[in-house]
């Protein structure tokens, strides 16, 4: 990408600061439609947005998305190598259950995108500023093959990007859904905490030396835990005992505290703060992570999600919406939207 300076044909927005590119991916979610200030610009089932380096003719990507609704950030620097993206965050909400047309219990899970339209008029003159990313989810192309589609809300994001910087970068989630159908999320799993899920993280964590993130921190009622991986953890509800975000500061952050990883190196950390929730969901938030014993280098094995209980029977009709923010950051321990008094560390 670097010393480009007209469109060509993956390019659909350039302006010398920001670059937006549909690109190849070979994933089974069907293509969605795009749009750039009102302007269509055909379909793509992944785009990517890159940042330029001040005085340089760099441009490394800051933000993808794809039609799966997984998103992945990172921070504007642009070291050598460049920093990898590793973990996944992926729009949500999803729900563990069953539903009026899925009498088996079903991860209702990713979504499927039908429209991204870009709105560029909150960058100034010289490319600062915000993207604002309007995105609106598809029920005709959910097919139940796909068995973790999320087929039962009508689903509707706005996500607000903001200009990245060498350490990190922002990026607001507000989303919208209202059910299609009568669910039952699955009473197991609500006492587990993992039936009503917020938000999904999907990412990597095999060993000490192979992983794209290796702890959880949680800002809990009177201070901060974190827990950090290990192999012997694969397969448990985690934390083993749960423990709650602070109400006044539901923070979050899915961390990578070592310079270690293949095959991805340093891969961003991310923080998270649920700003609110409505419609639906009530009570303490609940973060909850598992991992697998995969050895396979090549799929995510990890999940971690933000849960709150929502009633036993969901009516068809309910509405409600999830504001969140997420920050990428190259530092773990400077992500910007916490102040952390004192730290406990759970035992491996």
């Amino acid at each position: 990408m670097e010393g480009e300076s007209t469109l060509n044909k993956a390019e659909i927005f350039h302006d010398g600061v920001w670059v937006i590119k549909k690109l190849r991916a070979a994933i089974p979610e069907d293509p969605f439609e795009v749009l750039v200030d009102g302007r269509p610009m055909g379909t793509a089932r992944l785009l990517s947005f890159a940042k330029r380096i001040s005085n340089s003719s760099r441009f490394p990507q800051v933000f993808v998305l794809y039609s799966s609704g997984y998103l992945r950030l990172k921070a504007g620097a642009d070291p050598a190598p460049p920093l990898p993206f590793g973990q996944s965050l992926v729009l949500g909400p999803a729900i563990s259950g069953t539903s009026a047309s899925c009498p088996k219990k079903t991860l209702f899970f990713h979504p499927q995108l039908e429209r991204v339209a870009i709105d560029t008029s909150q960058l100034d003159q010289n490319g600062t500023g915000r993207l604002l990313i309007r995105i609106v989810a598809s029920r005709a192309n959910r097919s139940l093959k796909s068995g973790r589609t999320n087929q039962i809300m009508e689903l509707a994001w706005l996500l607000t990007l903001e200009e990245p910087h060498d350490l990190a970068t922002t990026l607001h989630v507000a989303g919208t859904f209202e059910f299609t159908e009568d669910v039952i999320p699955d009473p197991i799993q609500t006492k587990m905490f993992e039936s009503v899920r917020l938000l999904q993280i999907s990412t990597m964590f095999i060993d000490d030396a192979r992983h794209d993130v290796d702890a959880l921190r949680l800002h809990a009622e009177n201070d901060v835990v974190t827990l950090f991986y290990d192999s012997s953890l694969a397969n448990l509800l985690l934390p083993v005992t749960p423990r709650s975000l602070n109400p006044a500061m539901p923070v979050f952050d899915s961390i990578h505290s070592d310079s270690a990883g293949r095959p991805n190196g340093n891969t961003p950390s991310y923080g998270i703060r649920i700003n609110s929730t409505t419609g639906l969901t009530t009570g303490p938030i609940m973060v909850r992570a598992f991992f697998n014993s995969s050895q396979s280098l090549r799929h995510d094995n990890m999940g971690l999600w933000a849960f709150q209980k929502g009633p036993a029977l969901i009516k068809k009709g309910t509405t409600g919406s999830i504001d969140y923010t997420v920050i990428a950051g190259i530092n773990p321990h400077s992500l910007g939207i916490f102040e952390a008094a004192s730290e406990t560390q759970l035992p491996r």
